[in-house]
């Protein structure tokens, strides 16, 4: 069985808990490309978790993360090389980011409903990980999140069903590539 190719970065954007690091690695596996985590690459860059950054402030934390989309796009052959990129859930808030992703590949949503979003992030290891969420109203933090960012999450070149098993993800991102190229 051949591997798919993918020949330009694809940027996954979605909600927390949508599941952009996990399908973001099973994909680059079974694409033989590189894997990058945004939010592990601004933490390197920085030497601060993303927790510290947002406890400093959300502004100041989105500074960062554009700081590092910009610097990972301006590699050089960055743009040249296939790659899967996992972004942090809110880096569709700054309108530049969007543009440099686009400059560079191709963006994919992964969709997730709402109650599949809660149970995922309902967990403790998850809430503990994620500074953003508020546990005492975690439904209605998510919908406030969703509506303010969906329209821009809309912009993506591929939306894709991420409230499946992440193998199905794969697939269904994989096979919308293949009809693009």
């Amino acid at each position: 069985m051949s591997r798919p190719s993918l020949w330009r970065p694809l940027f996954l954007t979605g909600m927390m808990g949508a599941g952009k690091s996990t399908v973001g690695k099973l994909m680059a596996s079974r694409a033989a490309v590189v894997f990058v985590d945004l939010d592990r690459r601004i933490e390197r860059v920085t030497g601060r978790g993303v927790a510290t950054l947002i406890a400093g402030g959300v502004d100041v934390f989105r500074r960062w993360e554009h700081a590092a989309l910009r610097s990972l796009v301006a590699e050089p052959g960055f743009t040249h090389l296939g790659s899967v990129v996992a972004t942090g859930g809110g880096v569709v808030e700054d309108p530049r980011n969007l543009v440099l992703m686009r400059s560079a590949g191709a963006v994919a949503y992964l969709a997730v409903p709402i109650e599949i979003l809660v149970q995922r992030l309902s967990r403790d290891t998850e809430q503990a990980s994620r500074p953003l969420l508020d546990p005492g109203s975690l439904r209605e933090s998510i919908v406030w999140r969703l509506a303010e960012r969906e329209s821009a999450y809309n912009t993506a070149d591929l939306r894709v069903d991420g409230g499946q098993a992440p193998a199905q993800v794969v697939d269904r991102i994989l096979a919308a590539v293949r009809e693009r190229t």
